[in-house]
């Protein structure tokens, strides 16, 4: 037993040596500079690199770095214009650490007085060259920083082969300073040459026409070639996903046909791909959901897919075929059919539909989708029963935006649509839908308010043919919480829920990080289900906890209905914040 204390001792205390020793290792000497600006005490520090060196060197070693130090701190306040600073260097010795401490005179800079630089060749007339020259920080009167210079000539050279001039050269590169007169003179001349087009792609895959592909160009062969152009095509082919890797690189330029060919490497995506996905919520219950897709069914990158989604309350399949157009990322036809059974306690229905969209990126990043559907519904709610046949035409719009999409610390989004069906088309009842919803993150502190509001409108004259899926309700986990899902809206005489023609919502809600993935909300949700404008705002208030989970946010919150009798409720869900 003795012996082991005394091992464990020995353990104990060669640790804690070996701990001071990291310690003390990873100390570094301490450098103060005095009487400078701070780009002057920044670029001495550079040079000097005494943050890599240790405070556990001999004094010998201490003494011959700053030795050598005089010709870095000239070299560092040259590169910023100072070509007359003096100092004075001060070593010393204490609280086991040398320490360096430089009293600097700058002196005057170096003052540029004369600048000329030009661009011969095709690139003279060039908008971005000219602009180029106009904004170029050497100009006269302007502290000299070689920084500054060797930057601006770089900068020329990478344009000209950005924008297709291959051949460009420098035929003058010429600083020079006057230490005496505290003068410095710049010539730079550059010839740029001719400007090249885009030559020839070369496909490096077998899966795709080419006439498919090159719909993701923004250029055109024989368009004066911009590598900008280049990466937009890379990362257009990247959004397609049909490619799990894509290079898109330059090939040697054609001197004789003055083109820049390209060369495009893409490893496809599988061909089928399946998922499964399962999940809880307070509305649903349990849920279990089934997707396939089969991501290339021609040479013209059409696609189709499939899922199955089972719950307590909800069970859906539907289909799809989809055909990219002119614009395949920003442009595509779906055709669609599914079937629906949706049941709850104040509603039951069964849905089978039809139906075909067309999708648009719009020139501001609206997402525009027109949609036909034809629908055969048949309902029960409350005491009506009904089966309805609707041709229903539609256009919606949606945007959103977010900085990080697991955990959006700001963002939005917005949603509006418009539907409806008219007798005179073959529907069995005329109506008008329109639908807006809003969410918005914002950070506050370390934590996150999200605000949310929901406003739809119905116009229709025979309301009890109108299908359970077009009537409004609140309460539930994603409207109003504290109530049961669906619980809210206009009654009949018998007080069963019926539904309403409009529907008016919202939530603000402030969540806080606790620790890693795990936090704290608190809640206010308004709103309801009517008829006219008189109406009854229901409001609950609530906390709840938060967690990032692997498969997304998950939060359980405890909702408590105010004004009314019944006692909280407990919801749980799952989902992204946006």
């Amino acid at each position: 037993m003795n012996y082991f204390f005394k091992l464990s001792g020995f353990s104990l205390s060669t640790l804690l040596l070996i701990g001071a020793t990291l310690v003390a290792a990873q100390q570094h000497p301490k450098l103060s500079i005095h009487n400078v600006s701070k780009e002057a005490e920044e670029n001495i520090t550079n040079h000097l690199a005494l943050q890599d060196e240790n405070c556990d060197i001999s004094e010998r070693r201490a003494r011959t770095l700053v030795g050598a130090a005089d010709e870095k701190i000239e070299e560092a306040l040259r590169a910023i214009g100072y070509y007359q600073a003096s100092w004075q260097k001060e070593l010393t010795f204490q609280d086991k650490c040398w320490q360096l401490r430089l009293d600097v005179e700058l002196g005057d800079p170096i003052i540029i007085t004369h600048v000329q630089i030009e661009v011969l060749g095709q690139a003279q007339q060039d908008p971005i060259f000219i602009q180029l020259l106009k904004n170029a920080p050497l100009k006269t009167g302007n502290k000299l920083n070689h920084g500054e210079y060797d930057a601006f000539k770089h900068t020329l050279q990478k344009l000209a082969l950005q924008h297709g001039y291959p051949e460009g050269r420098y035929l003058k590169q010429q600083l020079g300073v006057n230490i005496e007169h505290l003068s410095a003179d710049i010539q730079l001349s550059f010839n740029s040459g001719p400007r090249y087009a885009f030559g020839p792609i070369f496909y490096e895959q077998s899966y795709f026409d080419e006439s498919f592909l090159t719909r993701y160009q923004s250029f055109s062969t024989g368009q004066p070639f911009d590598a900008n152009l280049v990466g937009q095509f890379q990362q257009a082919l990247i959004n397609s996903r049909y490619f799990k890797n894509v290079s898109v690189a330059q090939l040697p330029p054609d001197r004789d046909k003055l083109e820049i060919p390209l060369q495009a490497r893409l490893t496809p995506v599988a061909k089928h791909a399946t998922s499964l996905g399962l999940g809880i919520a307070t509305d649903t219950g349990p849920r279990a959901s089934l997707s396939y897709m089969n991501n290339r069914v021609n040479r013209a990158g059409h696609s189709y897919g499939a899922d199955i989604e089972l719950s307590q309350i909800k069970s859906a399949i539907n289909a799809d075929y989809q055909i990219p157009l002119a614009q395949p990322n920003q442009e595509q036809i779906k055709f669609k059919t599914g079937w629906e059974d949706v049941n709850t306690d104040n509603a039951d229905n069964e849905t089978w539909s039809l139906g075909i969209s067309h999708t648009t990126v719009t020139s501001h990043n609206w997402i525009q989708t027109l949609d036909l559907s034809y629908q055969v519904e048949s309902f029960s709610v409350a005491e009506d029963h009904e089966t309805t046949q609707l041709l229903i035409p539609g256009i919606s719009w949606h945007r959103s935006h977010a900085n990080n999409l697991a955990y959006p610390t700001s963002g939005w989004r917005i949603h509006a649509s418009m539907r409806g069906s008219a007798e005179q088309l073959g529907s069995d009842i005329s109506f008008l839908q329109l639908s807006t919803s809003t969410k918005y993150i914002l950070s506050l502190g370390k934590g996150r308010l999200l605000g949310r509001l929901e406003a739809d409108a119905t116009m229709v004259n025979q309301f009890a043919q109108l299908p359970a899926s077009l009537r409004f309700f609140a309460g539930g986990d994603n409207s109003v919480r504290g109530y049961d899902y669906r619980e809210l809206g206009p009654t009949n005489s018998d007080n069963q829920v019926i539904g309403g023609k409009h529907l008016l919502a919202g939530s603000l809600e402030f969540d806080y990080p606790l620790f890693d993935k795990y936090g704290i909300a608190l809640f206010y949700d308004a709103g309801n289900a009517f008829d006219n404008s008189q109406f009854t705002l229901k409001r609950s208030v609530g906390f709840g906890g938060r967690w990032r989970s692997p498969i997304g946010p998950i939060r359980l919150d405890f909702a408590f209905p105010l004004g009314d009798e019944q006692s909280f409720r407990l919801h749980l869900s799952m989902g992204p914040d946006l």
